[in-house]
């Protein structure tokens, strides 16, 4: 596929999403609280701040930011960059900063009954931004949908399954270099405050009922004519503790397989909540009000 038609599908697909669903708080559907995550996308569109997220991984440590800002309710763009600095074995050490990654995204369906939303977007890696040491001189257009589903709707005998919920992503990254492929990621996660307050109280202290358990996953596979390599990816186990305003999060990083990395690495973010730190002003979508 051509750059020109990547633009072409990726302005169609943008154009597309101008009829936003109706919009809630950050992460919020019925009675169901989603923590941001950290190793995928969440379908959510909201005013977020995550600095820093920082990843140690197969002999590389990256330093990122990420803002996500409400234009009107329901679709919001998000700016991410950051700093990478790599030293693979038997090779030259190299740093600099990533490419500008800008992706708008909008809420197409909500359904507060069944804790179920679902939205799309595009992520654009704009080649060139950032250093030639380490970033892609080519850009990269990844048309993606999204959903969350909580199972709050199981029925009674299946009460403590209720705070279980996932959440996914999948999206085809399309390059000027026709090195093509299909990013699929998501997240399981069990909320203890969904227990605590939704199904049964267990006499949890406020700290223990704000955490998050989750498993989360994140792959590639290539999708090139001629045959790209194998699939790679990672399963991220970890921890989040929601707070109101903020947000903590630390995950391990298991490689699937040996084309993945050979060591375990770990990824930890700090993420504030700016709709709810200045709902007035920052936090307030730029066009529509208060959703």
């Amino acid at each position: 596929m051509s750059i020109s038609a990547s633009h072409r599908h990726a302005a169609i697909l943008v154009a597309a999403l101008l009829v936003p669903a109706a919009a809630d708080a950050h992460g919020v559907i019925g009675a169901r609280f989603f923590p941001a995550t950290i190793s995928s996308d969440d379908p959510f569109a909201a005013d977020e701040l995550a600095l820093p997220t920082i990843t140690i991984f197969n002999h590389e440590t990256d330093t990122n930011f990420d803002y996500s800002k409400s234009i009107f309710p329901g679709f919001a763009i998000d700016l991410g960059m950051g700093y990478d600095d790599a030293h693979p074995p038997g090779g030259a050490h190299a740093s600099g900063f990533s490419n500008l990654d800008v992706s708008p995204a909008m809420e197409l369906f909500r359904s507060p009954e069944h804790e179920f939303i679902f939205s799309a977007g595009v992520d654009w890696e704009i080649g060139g931004s950032g250093s030639r040491s380490v970033a892609d001189r080519s850009s990269t257009f990844t048309p993606t949908i999204k959903y969350g589903k909580g199972f709050g709707d199981l029925p009674d005998e299946m009460a403590l399954l209720r705070p279980f919920a996932v959440t996914g992503t999948v999206g085809t990254a399309i390059t000027s270099t026709n090195s093509n492929s299909v990013a699929w990621a998501g997240a399981l996660e069990y909320s203890l405050l969904y227990l605590q307050n939704n199904v049964r109280d267990q006499g949890f202290s406020n700290f223990v009922a704000h955490l998050t358990p989750i498993v989360e996953y994140s792959f590639t596979s290539p999708v090139d004519a001629g045959g790209g390599g194998e699939t790679t990816g990672t399963f991220n186990p970890g921890l989040i503790w929601s707070g109101q305003y903020t947000q903590l999060a630390i995950e391990a990083i298991v490689p699937a397989n040996r084309a993945s990395g050979n060591n375990v690495g770990v990824i930890a973010q700090l993420h504030f909540y700016i709709d709810d730190i200045f709902p007035d002003t920052l936090g307030k979508p730029l066009f529509g009000g208060k959703p």
